[in-house]
């Protein structure tokens, strides 16, 4: 009777540990809305506006590498993604876009791309096999290409910027050595309508301190996934960071800047 009054005991305390375990463990899961707000906080102070609803000047700097794209030739496989940027009203692209590794850029109301015997073919093309009804929607997002590149939000409120998306929590994977928690992200239903983009999601892994590591893209027509090496804030960047080099440069309008942009990629 003594072993198994003894042997009971045993099993019932280790049920009591084990409940008691319990709470802690799934404290240690941070909420994923949590983890995306940290993770998005120093991106979006970024493109903040003071309380005078006035841009503050910020840049960031970001390298990367395409691990992958639906369209992407092989040939692409790994190459590198470059893109600088400063508010309210600068930024500047390298990638593979088209087939082609381009440089597009906005530069105040500025817009140009390089090499640009490279890129007047494809605009051509593009422009021929666009449908009335897509070249309408095209102009009418091509409008707002010049406008500050700035979010409609004061500095203090950026901390709700969560609330605007649909965030499930993916599980845990490994970046190189980093072990990451994934994140399912959507805008809103009603937003994205108003953004045009309905039926974009986003995988997002974010490291133990909250860094973004790789973002994978969904949508309709076009997924891609890349790996960020480097991320890097600054008050600004050097003058000569969005300015052309060489000769073989193209002038583009809002709606081709827009159309080589959304070609990022793609064959």
């Amino acid at each position: 009777m003594s072993r198994r009054f003894a042997t009971r005991n045993l099993a019932i305390a280790f049920l009591i540990c084990l409940r008691a375990a319990w709470p802690a463990a799934l404290a240690a899961r941070e909420n994923p809305y949590d983890v995306l707000g940290k993770a998005l906080m120093p991106i979006a102070n970024v493109f903040a506006v003071g309380p005078d609803g006035q841009p503050i000047p910020h840049a960031l700097v970001l390298d990367a590498h395409l691990l992958e794209a639906s369209q992407l030739p092989p040939e692409f496989q790994n190459q590198a993604v470059h893109l600088a940027l400063m508010t309210p009203d600068a930024v500047l692209l390298e990638a593979p876009i088209a087939g082609q590794l381009l440089t597009v850029c906005r530069n105040g109301n500025t817009l140009w791309a390089t090499p640009g015997s490279k890129i007047q073919p494809l605009l051509a093309e593009a422009e021929a096999k666009f449908s009335e009804k897509k070249k309408k929607k095209r102009a009418s997002a091509a409008a707002k290409v010049l406008g500050p590149l700035v979010l409609p939000v004061p500095q203090k409120e950026l901390v709700f910027l969560p609330i605007l998306f649909q965030v499930a929590d993916a599980g845990d994977d490994t970046v190189g050595t980093t072990t990451c928690m994934m994140l399912d992200v959507q805008l809103l239903e009603q937003l994205s309508k108003s953004l045009h983009g309905e039926n974009w999601t986003a995988r997002l892994w974010v490291g133990p301190d909250y860094q973004i590591m790789r973002i994978a893209l969904k949508g309709p027509e076009w997924s891609g996934t890349i790996s960020i090496d480097k991320l890097a804030f600054s008050p600004s960047l050097p003058d000569g960071t969005f300015q052309a080099q060489g000769t073989d440069v193209l002038t583009l309008t809002a709606r081709e800047f827009l159309d080589l942009l959304s070609r990022f990629g793609s064959k």
